[in-house]
């Protein structure tokens, strides 16, 4: 899994464009078929080649890491989480720097909820992270800022703690690649990847539509 180093995100990412629609398309189906990795893969290139929205903001420093969900789909914003805190785990150089920081999850007010992308509102983010993290994560409101939810590194410790029970193996092979994200054709490699994905992902959501289409029928 290719993940942006600190600080090597894009700012101004388009709000639409072919390559964002195909990434999240992909992205949903995955989802909703419950193949959080394949997802979390794929969120990964999406936010490398600059297609998709990096999750962490620039302003995150050692006592809170601050990922920036506004805009996502659920499905994507799911990924965006999962890929961060993955991140953490394999680029800190001490537990300390993981297990002693608060999540600051900035989901925006739902202002522009008419578009395409529709934003990931508070309610959404909640059941989320309680429904489809394990162990669950409980949040609070952050004082003067009604468009943010903080998750206390408790919660964040106990869900990095499972992950490297359940994971290590897999967090090895993005350690991995990491050390390799400078390499000539690494981009190209994750092209080609990204297209396998998409094209299963989409393979998915056919069938899906299809099968919802016979039920009513």
């Amino acid at each position: 899994m290719s993940i942006p180093p600190v600080g090597d995100f894009v700012e101004d990412t388009p709000e639409y464009t072919y390559e964002k629609a195909i990434y999240t398309e992909a992205i949903n189906a995955l989802h909703k078929s419950g193949l959080y990795e394949e997802a979390d893969q794929l969120y990964a290139e999406g936010a490398t080649s600059g297609h998709l929205p990096w999750s962490v903001m620039p302003n995150s420093d050692s006592n809170r890491l601050c990922l920036d969900l506004h805009g996502m789909s659920a499905a994507v914003a799911h990924s965006g989480v999962r890929v961060a805190l993955q991140k953490e785990i394999v680029t800190a150089q001490n537990d300390a720097e993981v297990l002693e920081r608060d999540v600051m999850i900035v989901t925006g007010l739902g202002r522009r909820s008419g578009e395409r992308f529709r934003p990931v509102l508070r309610p959404e983010v909640q059941r989320m992270l309680t429904e489809e993290f394990f162990p669950p994560m409980g949040t609070s409101s952050v004082p003067g800022n009604m468009g943010a939810l903080l998750i206390p590194k408790s919660d964040i410790r106990a869900w990095l703690e499972e992950q490297r029970k359940q994971r290590g193996e897999r967090l090895m092979l993005v350690a991995d690649v990491l050390k390799d994200i400078s390499t000539g054709n690494r981009l190209e490699k994750a092209l080609m990847n990204s297209e396998k994905r998409i094209e299963r992902a989409l393979k998915l959501k056919l069938e899906a539509e299809g099968s919802e289409n016979a039920d009513e029928s």
